[in-house]
């Protein structure tokens, strides 16, 4: 995987998965144009399905050298019947079976059933990353705890206009991207998106639009659904999104953005010094931001402050590296833990000229942390000449 800053795109792709985009040869295509996180919805095709283009997934993204993460959509139940935990746990076993990265859980309507889920996930000593759905009215009066206790939510716009009324839907996506932006949760944002791409080669302007203004939002991905997992043209639909990404990003004022999304300092040395990343990068034109995370918190806590640099995540875990394909900005990168703080910056140039970049003479910031090799504890920023 090779950047350059010119064209950098920091919001992420989400393409479901489905008959038209099930083989490995449709897979890759949409690999290779631009898909950050592969969807699979639990609710439709049979586990067995699903396993086999799991396979498929991490083959593909395997050879074409990419932190291709798998999202699994679990429908749970509209109607309660039972213990949360319950409705979740035949699907969460086949996802630590599969080795899923992202679990999204469909119709919560509280921060306590987020609780149980993760009680649920340490019995069964998997680690996966927890995404709410927001798509019941119920969910949405509660969606600041729910986002707080989640790690990561997901503007389900279809289902939420049925249960609010759909003139509702475009203020409350931007009121969930803004809470998720102020907890530095990443989120996705989806439904219909570029829908007539189902049937036709391009968009309508208003669903270029619609995409336009997820990204003007905040938003860390969006998302396609029908337009790649039945559709005609799902490589096509994947291509155009990414284009529409680009060029929005080029509006972004993001000297201005971690004031006017209004991101949660937190009294924190890991929060301040990602902050202070960020600035640096800023005021000195650096070309990337190198964060060494070993758990993926000091990535999450760059992307907050929504950079214009690319944030390289290095990490030693291919599950951590994964997981951070979803974040806004970041290109995860899977490299052993260096030795010594020497070993940390001459690492931090060669990642950067390897990627693409930075070349040699350019300016980058590091951050990481002293001891190295310790979740949480990131406490050291430095200007680096490559």
């Amino acid at each position: 995987m090779s950047i350059q800053t010119s064209s950098v795109r920091h919001v992420k792709i989400v393409a479901t998965l489905g008959p038209a985009s099930s083989s490995g040869e449709v897979i890759e295509e949409l690999l290779r144009s631009g898909v950050d996180i592969v969807r699979l919805n639990l609710a439709y095709g049979t586990l067995e399905e699903h396993a086999r283009v799991i396979g498929l997934i991490r083959r593909v993204s395997q050879e074409l050298g990419l932190p291709t993460a798998v999202l699994l959509d679990m429908p749970g139940s509209k109607r309660r019947t039972g213990d949360t935990s319950a409705l979740f746990a035949e699907q969460l076993e086949f996802a630590r079976a599969q080795g899923a990265d992202i679990a999204a859980l469909s119709f919560l309507t509280s921060a306590q059933q987020i609780a149980e889920v993760k009680a649920l996930l340490r019995q069964m000593v998997f680690d996966i990353q927890v995404m709410a759905k927001i798509e019941q009215a119920a969910a949405l009066e509660q969606s600041e705890e729910i986002i707080a206790a989640s790690d990561g939510v997901m503007v389900a716009r279809g289902d939420l206009a049925l249960e609010i009324s759909i003139e509702k839907v475009p203020l409350a996506q931007k009121r969930l991207i803004r809470a998720a932006n102020r907890k530095g949760r990443p989120v996705i944002t989806a439904t219909e998106m570029l829908m007539s791409m189902v049937g036709s080669k391009t968009p309508t302007r208003a669903e270029a639009t619609d995409v336009a203004n997820a990204v003007l939002d905040g938003t860390d991905a969006v998302m396609l659904s029908e337009e790649t997992a039945i559709g005609k043209y799902p490589v096509e639909a994947v291509r155009t999104m990414a284009r529409i990404i680009l060029e929005t990003e080029t509006a972004l004022p993001y000297q201005q953005m971690s004031y006017e999304r209004d991101p949660a300092m937190l009294p924190e040395i890991n929060d301040a010094t990602a902050r202070a990343a960020c600035q640096i990068a800023s005021q000195i034109g650096a070309k990337g931001i190198i964060a060494f995370t070993e758990g993926g918190s000091t990535a999450l806590r760059v992307s907050k402050y929504r950079p214009r640099q690319p944030i390289l995540a290095v990490t030693p875990s291919e599950r951590v590296m994964r997981r951070l394909s979803l974040l806004w900005g970041v290109y995860p990168v899977r490299k052993s833990v260096p030795g010594s703080l020497d070993d940390v910056f001459a690492l931090a140039g060669e990642v950067a000229q390897e990627r693409g970049a930075a070349t040699r003479g350019d300016l980058i910031v590091i951050t990481a942390g002293i001891p190295l090799a310790v979740t949480g504890s990131t406490n050291l920023v430095k200007v680096h000449v490559v």
